[in-house]
């Protein structure tokens, strides 16, 4: 039944007596109050600080001993820390290297292709040229054969032997027909024909 009748609020309906005008005594009193209100505010702020400040020398340790033990609490969170900074250390290091070899392989790779290159291979690789042709400079034998790679560039690509039967073609330059800009490093005759780079 209790819990039928209305509750009650914590504000009455009545109004609160207003201070008239024409009384000025009790402004100097209010501000008084006001004043004796405002240090009491200042010791709350003091004293919050105070108590921070008192709780962190509370907590902190005092001696060796309570450094050993809170170690020993924190064991778990130190190693955990370490092993994270180790493995990190070891992922950059380990793709660093792997990053590295790539690259030596890949070198590695380009440099026996063309260390290898026989027109055979060129043409396994490149498929056919343009032109192949043979001349006889005796007792060696030039062969030059053309690839038109990129639009209007012809790549002559030169090769020699001598003339005995059983010898072998040896790979002497790749240049640009029209500037007869010679690319001497590996990479420039990659880059210049790219078919070079596969594994035919």
């Amino acid at each position: 039944m209790d819990e039928m009748k209305a509750k009650e609020t914590p504000y009455s309906g009545e109004r609160a007596p207003v201070a008239p005008m024409s009384a000025p005594a009790e402004a100097p009193a209010q501000a008084s109050r006001a004043e004796n209100a405002a240090p009491s505010v200042q010791p709350e702020q003091s004293s919050g600080i105070a108590g921070l400040v008192e709780v962190v020398k509370r907590n902190l340790p005092g001696s060796l001993t309570d450094v050993t033990a809170f170690l020993k609490r924190t064991r778990r969170v130190w190693l955990m820390t370490a092993a994270i900074i180790i493995g990190a250390a070891a992922l950059v290091n380990l793709t660093a290297r792997a990053a590295e070899w790539a690259k030596n392989a890949r070198e590695r790779r380009q440099l026996h292709a063309m260390a290898t290159l026989t027109p055979d291979r060129l043409f396994a690789r490149c498929g056919a040229a343009v032109v192949d042709e043979t001349k006889v400079v005796y007792p060696v034998l030039m062969r030059t054969i053309s690839y038109q790679p990129r639009g209007g560039e012809k790549l002559l690509v030169s090769f020699s032997r001598t003339a005995e039967e059983k010898s072998d073609w040896v790979f002497l330059s790749l240049q640009n027909e029209n500037s007869a800009a010679i690319y001497d490093t590996t990479e420039a005759k990659i880059a210049a024909l790219p078919c070079l780079d596969s594994k035919k």
